[in-house]
């Protein structure tokens, strides 16, 4: 019947856009992994993704259009984006790793003795992260109060794993700002970010209240 096949057709668009996400975040996760494999083969090595934030009072939500005279690549919008994406991502992963030693410990309490309350858990287990990567233990509040916070606007990578450097540093590469810039709607399909003419770009298309899921969805980051 014809209420079946527009039924059949619209399973078969969400199964198109479905695969096209699918490629974009394997293509994604390729371009992050070659940053980190081949980071010191030799090529120029990149600049700081949050030097570069402070250095040009990008971590505010309202720097949203390319300082006179820079690279294209440092647009506050694309290199914010991505910079924080990849630190909120390493972070929960750090925070993975710590969440399980402690279950493990955890689990080796003595019946006999007593059980930490969760308050008590709580406390340790943010204490263990601070210890690990004291930025993680900032982050959130961070991105609450707009950057402004004491520690919030680094001079340079803040992390003790030079590994998480070099996996924020991929947000330098051009395909990689590429997929930020047209998920964040600065360029369109086929548009390069380091083409663009910024100069005759009044103002960024990005609309407040862009989630990092929309970013991570349409630029396949994961």
């Amino acid at each position: 019947s014809e209420q079946e096949v527009k039924e059949l057709k619209e399973e078969l668009h969400a199964t198109n856009q479905e695969m096209e996400l699918y490629t974009k975040a394997v293509t994604h996760s390729s371009l992050l992994i070659d940053q980190l494999l081949f980071s010191n083969d030799g090529s120029p090595t990149p600049d700081d993704p949050f030097a570069i934030l402070t250095n040009s009072d990008g971590w505010t939500a309202n720097a949203t259009t390319l300082p006179a005279g820079a690279p294209a690549d440092e647009h506050p919008s694309i290199l914010r984006s991505c910079t924080l994406e990849l630190t909120i991502d390493y972070c929960t992963r750090v925070t993975s790793r710590c969440t399980s030693v402690y279950l493990e410990e955890l689990g080796a309490i003595p019946e006999s003795d007593p059980f930490p309350t969760i308050e008590e858990i709580e406390t340790k287990l943010y204490g263990e992260v601070k210890k690990e990567e004291p930025y993680c233990g900032l982050v959130e509040s961070c991105m609450a109060s707009d950057f402004e916070g004491e520690g919030c606007r680094v001079p340079e990578c803040p992390f003790e794993n030079k590994a998480a450097c070099a996996y924020v540093e991929s947000c330098l590469v051009a395909k990689i700002q590429d997929e930020y810039g047209l998920a964040l709607g600065l360029i369109s399909e086929g548009e390069k970010v380091m083409s663009k003419d910024w100069s005759s770009v009044a103002g960024s298309s990005v609309e407040e209240g862009v989630s990092a899921g929309e970013i991570n969805n349409n630029a396949g980051v994961g």
